[in-house]
């Protein structure tokens, strides 16, 4: 018997359906963003002004004894006003009315495409608000570390932290990027980072257009194109984070409007980590700030790298306590107990470095969670100029403070010798 014949081939005409599963392979894991939210002492809201609250710089004296009854002078403690304002931070993306109206069907695919963009940025929005409040407000991506020629970079340290990390820890191909000059600040040119390789910490990038007179300590910050704005910048626009409260660098004294010697981060340089050391720093915030971190063991989150959490747990092998027990923090996260704090490793640290943070002096104001820009009733789709697809903005008006810096701490320079990265390449 001959072989049925195959009248037509239907696979141009099939459709695909999507099941509403995705994998997503890069890490989510924003401990510092869930602390934050819920570990301080109120939520704040921003109502036009900045945010103000007052700051304790000394003890109050006057206190007498008198057998005969008499009345000491009238003292009060020396005060300061600290202040935080808020700060921007946008999105946007563009579907087509084909994908849209396609994707809406319900005899077409499974999966709506406003659905799914959506999705991807508000899982990559979590991770750039964990950048923001690793850093200080600059918004400084990477730094140059030389550059050949008017269409190459070199970059590595991000946050602008030395050996904190790969130098595209926070850059992807296809990003918008502003060159600035790293002692002046001044702009040296818009470009996009066209692809890039991989040399250690090292990457070397290739961009367009041209950006002459790169030079290394040049400042690697996001932008928006040029054909948008010739000169609007990320730089100083972002919202303070933990780089501006510990102020390794000393480049803060004057942070939250405030400069005096009772408004410090308490700092350790250390090569090494195990328990002694990180008593010395509870220590010291117990001792200079008042805080009894050991009535409240949530209360004071440590927050370091996955190689230097690593390293703390080699510390505990002799004595077999790695099984040390453990606590469930608010957001879902767990850590290992140290002197009744916990440690907890998030893979955007930088590297080098184990913050203490006292949430509940830690503020977060917040305006507008992320989400669409609209305005009463307006759409918060738009369609695009003389073009068949659609947009939304995304943005969220927040800040990040503390009321009480002396609380904070840091312990630095801590050699980090395993590289856990998120980054794969």
């Amino acid at each position: 018997m001959a072989d049925p014949q195959i009248l037509q081939d239907f696979t141009p005409v099939l459709k695909n359906v999507y099941l509403p599963i995705r994998k997503k392979i890069f890490p989510i894991n924003t401990v510092l963003l869930a602390q934050a939210r819920k570990l301080g002492p109120e939520h704040v809201t921003y109502a036009g002004n900045d945010l103000f609250f007052d700051v304790k710089v000394e003890r109050r004296g006057g206190f007498v004894s008198s057998a005969a009854g008499f009345l000491p002078a009238s003292r009060i403690a020396r005060e300061k006003q600290g202040r935080l304002s808020v700060a921007r931070t946008y999105a946007k993306v563009q579907v087509d009315g084909l994908a849209l109206k396609a994707t809406s069907s319900e005899k077409g695919s499974y999966i709506s495409a406003a659905k799914k963009i959506v999705e991807d940025v508000m899982d990559q929005w979590e991770i750039e608000q964990e950048r923001i409040l690793h850093g200080d407000s600059l918004g400084v991506r990477a730094m140059i570390v030389s550059s050949a020629d008017t269409t190459h970079f070199v970059s590595n340290r991000p946050y602008g932290i030395g050996n904190a990390g790969i130098g595209n820890l926070h850059l992807v191909d296809g990003d918008d990027v502003a060159i600035l000059n790293g002692t002046t600040f001044a702009l040296r040119g818009k470009t996009v980072l066209l692809s890039h390789t991989v040399s250690g910490d090292n990457i070397t990038w290739t961009i367009a257009p041209a950006v002459s007179g790169m030079s290394t300590d040049d400042v690697v910050v996001s932008c928006v194109p040029d054909s948008v704005n010739a000169a609007d910048t990320s730089f100083g626009a972002e919202p303070h984070g933990l780089k501006s409260i510990m102020d390794v660098e000393n480049a803060f004294a004057t942070f939250e409007g405030l400069n005096d010697p009772r408004w410090v981060a308490n700092k350790i340089v250390s090569t090494t980590v195990d328990e002694t050391i990180v008593m010395r720093l509870l220590n010291t915030i117990r001792a200079r700030a008042g805080v009894d971190w050991r009535k409240s063991p949530k209360n004071m989150l440590l927050l370091t790298s996955t190689g230097i959490w690593q390293a703390y747990g080699e510390t505990l092998l002799g004595l077999r306590r790695f099984s040390a027990p453990t606590m469930e923090l608010k957001g879902g996260f767990t850590g290992v107990q140290v002197a009744n704090a916990t440690l907890v490793d998030d893979p955007w640290s930088p590297r080098g470095r184990l913050y203490a943070v006292y949430g509940p002096d830690t503020c977060f104001v917040d305006l507008m969670d992320f989400g669409e820009i609209s305005f009463q009733d307006a759409a918060k789709w738009q369609r695009v100029c003389n073009r068949d697809a659609w947009e939304a903005v995304f943005a969220s008006y927040w800040k990040y403070g503390v009321v009480n810096r002396i609380s904070q701490g840091v312990i630095s320079g801590i050699t980090d010798t395993v590289n856990y990265s998120p980054v794969f390449a």
